[in-house]
Formats: structure tokens, C-alpha cells, sequence
């Protein structure tokens, strides 16, 4: 019975480090409350550098620590006129938000084969192996989904009165390095460009 009850007790505490993954919030939607800002013609656009902590606050992990630094854009169109975001003009290589959810996702494998030969041996962790890779992939999945989620999307139309908001994935940052993003007037194909600094 003593022995019945370690185990149990083992396989609790191998539970507990079961793979799992929590959302975080975007920053505020308020272009006025950046100091990163810029306004032309009543297009005002802010950017938002996200450093490491809020980085892991957001995403839950560092995603600078593999080459990938979340910029988070607030476009608010308070002119007559719509423009056009695409990420192709952006200073910078963009990642999709699949990419990027792809190098933080659980390893369902790894987990669940050591859980599985231990439970070859002793069989009550096999229930940790097949729980610890269910476990994996709901947070995988939620990881992908999350991180769609949270992309600005491409090729989007800001009407007047409309704002568009969301993270673009770019490589590392230094400090001091531009950030340009240019819109496009739908109607007469003229361009308006903001520049920031990290």
C-alpha cells in the first residue's frame, strides 16, 4: 500500500510539470498614451518596442532569446482618407506569427517518451507520459492560436475614423536601429512614412 501511495505521490508531483501556457494582454490601444508616436494629416501611428519583460508578460516566453523581437503597432486614422498596412513595407523581415509560435512549442515527444520508458518499469507513470503529451499539445495549439491572434494583420484597409492594432515579429533589434513602416493611400497610391528608434 506504501509503495501504491509514493508513486501516486510521484506521479502528482511529475504532473505539476506538465506543460501549459497562459496569454497575456497587449498594451494599451491608445495612441495618445505612446511617446513613440507620430501624426501626419490625422494619421497618427505608434510603435511600441517590446523589451524582454514585457516581452515573457505578453508571450510567456523571451521570444528575443531566439532571434524574434515583437513590435507592437497602433495605427489610428483620424483623416478622410484609407490607407493600406503590408507588411512588406516594413523596414525589416517580418515572421509569421506560425514561425514564431514554432520555435516556443512544447516538446510533446521528449516529454512523454521519458514518462514511457520510466513506465515501462513502473507502470502508474504511464499516466503522466499520456497526460504530460495531451498536455503538450492543448498548449502548443493554444500557443499557435494565441499568437495569430495577437499579429497585425496584413494587407488590412484602415477606413477614416478606423485603427488597425497588433504585434509584427521582426529579428533583434540594437539599440538605436530604425523602424519604418510605410501606409498607402488607397485612392492615389501616395505614401506616408514613420520612422522610430529602438
Amino acid at each position: 500500500m506504501k509503495k501504491v501511495m509514493s508513486l501516486t505521490l510521484v506521479g502528482m508531483f511529475l504532473l505539476q510539470g506538465c506543460a501549459s501556457y497562459r496569454a497575456g494582454v497587449l498594451p494599451t490601444r491608445d495612441v495618445f498614451l505612446y511617446d513613440n508616436k507620430q501624426e501626419q494629416d490625422g494619421l497618427n501611428v505608434a510603435v511600441d518596442i517590446l523589451d524582454a519583460k514585457e516581452t515573457k508578460r505578453v508571450f510567456q516566453f523571451k521570444l528575443q532569446s531566439k532571434n524574434v523581437q515583437p513590435v507592437y503597432l497602433v495605427i489610428d486614422n483620424r483623416s478622410d482618407k484609407t490607407y493600406e498596412f503590408s507588411k512588406a513595407n516594413i523596414n525589416k523581415q517580418c515572421y509569421s506569427a506560425e514561425e514564431v509560435a514554432d520555435k516556443f512549442q512544447f516538446s510533446t515527444a521528449g516529454r512523454a517518451t521519458t514518462y514511457g520508458v520510466a513506465g515501462l518499469f513502473i507502470w502508474p507513470l504511464l499516466i503522466p507520459a499520456v497526460v504530460d503529451g495531451v498536455g503538450s499539445a492543448n498548449a502548443n495549439q493554444k500557443i499557435q492560436d494565441d499568437y495569430a491572434y495577437k499579429a497585425i494583420q496584413d494587407k488590412s484597409r484602415i477606413a477614416p475614423n478606423g485603427m488597425l492594432t497588433g504585434i509584427v515579429f521582426v529579428p533583434n533589434m540594437k539599440p538605436g536601429e530604425d523602424f519604418t513602416i510605410r501606409l498607402t493611400d488607397v485612392e492615389d497610391n501616395t505614401v506616408k512614412r514613420f520612422s522610430f528608434r529602438n
